[in-house]
């Protein structure tokens, strides 16, 4: 079904034509049919305890995480979730899915661009790329709203994207650079509409 809809993206591009409007309804079958799929594979669920600043507004302890990274461990919390302007549930957790994107899903020979994707420049990727990094982003969404049991509609992503991260020596996690260069960040942190974030590898 998937191959399907990027023919006929593909098509109606060639010939410059509107899209048939089967085409948002395939998608919508194969995002339900991709979260189906997730709910039966292994899933590794950790609760934890929710987590937040203690202070708002531009406190002394914000404006030090603002401008120095090394001061981010040192923030001030107190359990709970702030979730301004949103909507959570009062539960935390972290997931893992081992498999949540298949091999096929991963292949840079068929998705080439994926290994640096981003939608502010689509000029010269595929169809079949975008529609397949979309279709990851969904697989996302729709995930945490079925993880945290919010409507589907109240979940917007603000920001997705790919990149190739090259592993260090010394690296003990995080994210933001290549070798052992590491920046500790909390999405939520940085952007208040950040209240559910996802990574996802693929490739190791």
């Amino acid at each position: 079904a998937f191959w399907s809809v990027v023919k006929a993206v593909d098509t109606a591009e060639k010939e410059d034509k509107p899209l048939s409007a089967d085409v948002p309804q395939m998608l919508h079958h194969i995002f339900d049919a991709d979260l189906a799929h997730l709910l039966t594979r292994e899933q590794i669920r950790t609760n934890l305890t929710c987590m937040q600043p203690t202070e708002s507004g531009l406190t002394t302890h914000g404006m030090n995480y603002i401008f120095d990274d090394s001061s981010h461990k040192d923030l001030p919390l107190e359990e709970g979730r702030r979730c301004e302007d949103g909507s959570c549930c009062d539960a935390c957790s972290r997931n893992i899915f081992p498999t949540f994107a298949t091999d096929a899903e991963s292949d840079l020979n068929t998705f080439p661009e994926i290994s640096s994707f981003t939608f502010n420049d689509l000029e010269t990727v595929s169809s079949a790329t975008i529609l397949h990094f979309t279709r990851l982003v969904e697989r996302v969404r729709r995930t945490m709203a079925h993880e945290y049991g919010l409507p589907l509609k109240s979940l917007l992503p603000l920001q997705a994207y790919s990149r190739k991260y090259v592993a260090g020596t010394t690296q003990q996690g995080g994210g933001g650079g290549e070798g052992d260069f590491v920046t500790l960040h909390t999405d939520e942190a940085t952007h208040t509409g950040y209240h559910y974030s996802c990574v996802l590898y693929l490739s190791t």
